[in-house]
């Protein structure tokens, strides 16, 4: 019989079997094949007549034994277990498909001041948060939201990965800039006395030879045209002065030295949906299983030797662990699935106190003072430098009074409307 065909089963009849035939026909019960052999018959009847067949042969005092199924209906009931080795693969593998849409993981980065918390709330009012189907949610107007919500971000953006959803953070700045398309007048950035003078936009305020004091207008970006009509202009110039100035360096007297130890752990964990499943033991785990292990140790050495003798305790430092994590997403093809692994290396350190002296300190502060010099004077000649050196409640401080030949030019934005028709902006 084939494989193919509707179920059937191949069947013994022991008895009358030529009455069990005639009734056979007599009840429309297709049989096929059907051959004697001693009195004992075998051939083939659909499924669908088994039960009117098995009617028949106990009619007849005839015993039926089913010796063999087959057919289609057979042949899937027999394999329908193993059809899960493909139909869960299958679905397991819809499902992270599915998965990818919604947002398991949020992390923010570049965050120095601003609570993280705020950002992620922010995130929230605008409709981004974990769980969410991340189709629906516009990336831009979320970033838009937490610039116009959170004070001193100066640019976001908001990136999907995957499933795990990144909100990039860069703070504003304290000094807002000005932009070379800004009206803008140039003041004064240190008190000094002005020794030479260049205009290269706008009109000067003040002359050579002049004392100025820090903020001062110098050059103004306001300017007349030869109609009468008021310009605003971006005001460029080269103010050069023997500037007058006080620094003030700092350095706390005791502080905890780190010292790092030749040892490296390197921890995995797996990410799933945006939850972090360890496979090492935790801390806690170790701790336990080490103290259990000394204190057998203890115990076997009280038993065999007898009580320890007390001798000074060797005094060891407590290590430390410095983390640094990282993440690889599962990709297959390009898609991104919301499981990966995280990489975690922890590196060992001891701390120690540490004390300056007054010499060390001082050393230390000149030479962040000479840092400092090089980054913010090297334009300008150092004239003349005065030290004053003080320590006061565990505190450093390293003052230095300069007289700097330098450029004080320092641009400061003009806010101005031009909705006035007698006003005019130029911007070079």
């Amino acid at each position: 019989m084939s494989k193919f065909k509707p179920g059937c089963l191949l069947i013994r009849v022991e008895g009358d079997t030529t009455r069990f035939i005639n009734r056979c026909a007599e009840e429309e019960i297709s049989a096929e094949r059907f051959c004697s052999t001693d009195g004992v018959l075998f051939g083939y009847i659909p499924q669908k007549d088994y039960k009117s067949a098995q009617s028949l042969a106990e009619e007849n005092g005839c015993e039926l034994t089913v010796l063999e199924k087959d057919g289609v209906s057979y042949t899937l009931q027999r394999y329908r277990r193993r059809l899960g080795l493909i139909v869960w693969p299958a679905v397991l593998t819809a499902a992270l498909l599915t998965s990818q849409c919604f947002a398991w993981a949020m992390t923010v980065n570049g965050l120095s001041k601003i609570d993280e918390q705020l950002v992620i709330a922010a995130a929230e009012d605008a409709g981004l948060k974990i769980g969410s189907f991340l189709p629906s949610v516009d990336m831009q107007a979320v970033a838009n939201h937490i610039l116009e919500t959170i004070p001193g971000v100066g640019y976001c953006a908001v990136n999907k990965i995957g499933s795990h959803v990144e909100i990039e953070i860069n703070e504003a700045a304290q000094i807002p800039t000005v932009l070379p398309t800004d009206p803008c007048d140039i003041i004064a950035a240190e008190t000094g006395t002005i020794v030479y003078l260049e205009v290269y936009n706008g009109q000067k305020s003040v002359k050579t030879g002049e004392t100025v004091g820090k903020g001062q207008q110098i050059v103004t970006g306001i300017t007349e045209s030869a109609d009468g009509k008021t310009r605003y202009v971006h005001a460029s110039a080269l103010v050069l002065a023997d500037a007058k100035f006080t620094r003030e360096f700092t350095l706390e007297i005791h502080q905890k030295e780190r010292k790092y130890l030749d040892e490296t752990q390197v921890r995995w964990s797996i990410e799933l949906f945006g939850k972090a499943i360890p496979l090492y033991l935790p801390d806690g785990v170790k701790n336990a299983a080490g103290q259990a292990v000394r204190l057998f140790e203890k115990v076997t050495g009280f038993l065999f030797s007898g009580p320890e003798k007390d001798g000074p305790a060797d005094e060891k430092q407590p290590v430390l662990w410095e983390e640094s994590s990282s993440r690889q997403p599962l990709s297959i093809g390009g898609v991104k699935f919301p499981i990966g692994l995280i990489k975690t290396v922890r590196e060992s350190y001891t701390e120690s106190d540490k004390t300056f002296s007054e010499e060390e300190a001082l050393a230390a502060l000149e030479h962040a003072a000479a840092a400092w010099e090089a980054e913010n004077l090297a334009d300008g000649e150092i004239l003349s430098r005065e030290e004053n050196m003080s320590v006061d409640n565990g505190i450093a401080v390293l003052q230095i009074e300069y007289l700097c030949r330098m450029d004080i030019a320092s641009p400061k934005k003009i806010e101005v409307s031009f909705e006035d028709t007698g006003t005019e902006g130029q911007q070079t």
